[in-house]
């Protein structure tokens, strides 16, 4: 770890727990940013359409599901945000490079939590629907094992390609 890289590590560390903080006391309302492209996509992928309550989230009434702050994959955004900027920070030697990179950062992070969250409550109705009848007790351990083994996946995955993308980028750019 570069000491120089330091400022940025602890900013990334200080707004994942302020974010954290926030996140507590947020209700559906405050999360719309994450719920409303998620449920959008979710009504796009199943064709289903939502009810928005503001106490208990959308509603698909045909799927029986419902989409609230608990699946507003704000955990994973966080998760992501901090991986991101350590993964990025490094790869960068000018300060306002690594500021970008912070913000991009975020931002990527953003639009690959709506992503992943919308795919993981796809193929949780997915396998909800072809399961419901085999293992009706079991359903809400299956579905937090799709919300783990998704997660998981994704987040391993794009942190691998994102490093893949820099250190290809570094060697080429070291070539020129």
């Amino acid at each position: 770890m570069q000491k120089n890289n330091i400022p940025y590590y602890l900013t990334a560390v200080v707004l994942f727990i302020l974010f954290k903080f926030i996140f507590t006391h947020a209700e559906n309302n405050d999360l719309t940013f994450l719920l409303k492209p998620t449920d959008t996509l979710v009504g796009f992928l199943t064709g289903s359409h939502s009810i928005y309550f503001p106490d208990t989230g959308y509603y698909h009434s045909e799927l029986h599901i419902l989409i609230d702050k608990s699946c507003s994959g704000f955990n994973f955004w966080m998760l992501s945000f901090v991986s991101f900027t350590f993964l990025a920070v490094r790869y960068f030697d000018i300060h306002l490079h690594k500021i970008l990179a912070l913000s991009m950062a975020l931002v990527a992070s953003y639009l690959l939590t709506l992503f992943v969250n919308t795919s993981r409550i796809f193929v949780s109705i997915i396998v909800h629907a072809q399961t419901k009848n085999i293992f009706a007790e079991q359903q809400h351990m299956l579905h937090e094992a799709i919300g783990i083994i998704t997660n998981l996946t994704f987040l391993v995955l794009a942190y691998y390609i994102i490093e893949k993308i820099f250190i290809y980028t570094t060697h080429n750019a070291k070539l020129t």
